[in-house]
């Protein structure tokens, strides 16, 4: 019986070795493993899945921890063309809704530039991409000739005053049958340029009769321009308009004074 039981544990220890010899002739491959990804043995096999992690892990490490990074595009290797575009992008709330997504889906830093970079590149050359607009030019060029030896505190209430001067003639065009959408629009689209700003001031400084443009002509209406003459005449009475008042803003004053006297041809 003992020598029953010993040649039992032999044949079952042979079957083991057998199965281990018959397992050890050709590589482990789990299954669903990817062609590219096995080899001709278990070193093989492993080398490549590592290289396969390494890339991973490199893309991950590529993405950003904090959102802003998205924002910080390398200018001066980008066309000229778009850098200003680009550099306008930092302060853009729809680049940063991009930018968010862009962490979410662990997109790297430099894949999304390059992303956006093609399809400015391609607007530009398209003709699609509006000239880049620089507030602090668009407000020099506004300055009025008076104010220029002014202090610069003094200067930027000057500035302040004749955008303010334009959005009021617009808003006057309001009560004289011009459609507030359109009266919205116009500010939307000119305000933001020295050129919006002075066609504005061109069509207000043609509102004084004769020959000229009459859009509050008609019967029993008043004659060309009053209404606006009217109405920066009764700024200028303001209690606040006058140098004793303590309230007086010299520069608004100024403004207001300049363009009433070019509705009335001064």
């Amino acid at each position: 019986a003992a020598a029953g039981a010993g040649g039992s544990g032999d044949a079952a220890a042979a079957a083991a070795a057998a199965a281990a010899a018959a397992g050890a002739t050709g590589p482990y491959r789990p299954q669903g493993l990817p062609e590219t990804m096995f080899g001709k043995d278990d070193r093989e096999t492993i080398d490549k899945q590592h290289k396969a992690l390494e890339g991973y892990r490199q893309r991950d490490s590529a993405v950003p921890d904090k959102i802003e990074a998205y924002n910080a595009f390398e200018i001066d290797k980008a066309p000229e063309a778009i850098r200003p575009q680009l550099q306008a992008l930092a302060a853009d709330p729809l680049f940063g809704a991009v930018a968010k997504v862009a962490m979410e889906e662990k997109i790297p830093v430099a894949s999304l530039h390059k992303l956006t970079t093609a399809l400015y590149s391609q607007a530009q050359e398209a003709g699609m991409l509006e000239a880049a607009i620089d507030p602090v030019a668009e407000r020099a060029a506004l300055l009025p000739e008076t104010a220029k030896s002014l202090p610069k505190a003094d200067q930027d209430k000057a500035i302040d005053a004749r955008m303010q001067a334009n959005e009021d003639f617009v808003n006057l065009m309001q009560q004289h049958g011009l459609p507030k959408e359109v009266g919205e629009h116009g500010l939307l689209m000119l305000m933001d340029t020295a050129k919006g700003n002075q066609l504005i001031e061109f069509f207000a400084s043609k509102m004084t009769g004769g020959d000229k443009a009459q859009p509050f002509s008609g019967v029993g209406a008043a004659p060309a321009g009053s209404g606006a003459r009217d109405a920066l005449k009764a700024q200028l009475a303001a209690p606040e308009m006058n140098p004793q008042h303590p309230k007086f803003d010299r520069a608004k004053h100024d403004a207001l004074d300049e363009q009433y006297k070019k509705l009335i041809g001064v």
